[in-house]
């Protein structure tokens, strides 16, 4: 959820200053930056939400995967004392 946010907030704030760049009054400018930083942070909610499952199963099947091939591997040297 703080994601979300984040790039809404982002999103708007670059969306204000990019409006009043070129000139637009303010009105303009903050409703532009409404709409998009709205928009913005729906679209990352959704995606999230639907992803997130994908990405930390997917994370585990790799590392899982990542363990099983380099279990094997040996241990450090000893190292210096001094």
């Amino acid at each position: 959820m703080v994601i979300t946010f984040l790039v809404g907030g982002a999103v708007a704030a670059g969306t204000y200053l990019f409006a009043r760049k070129k000139r637009a009054s303010t009105g303009q400018s903050v409703a532009a930056a409404a709409v998009t930083g709205v928009g913005s942070g729906v679209a990352t909610a959704i995606v999230a939400t639907f992803f997130w499952p994908i990405l930390v199963l997917g994370g585990a099947a790799a590392g899982g995967y990542y363990y099983a091939r380099h279990k094997s591997m040996k241990a450090l040297p000893a190292g210096r004392d001094g």
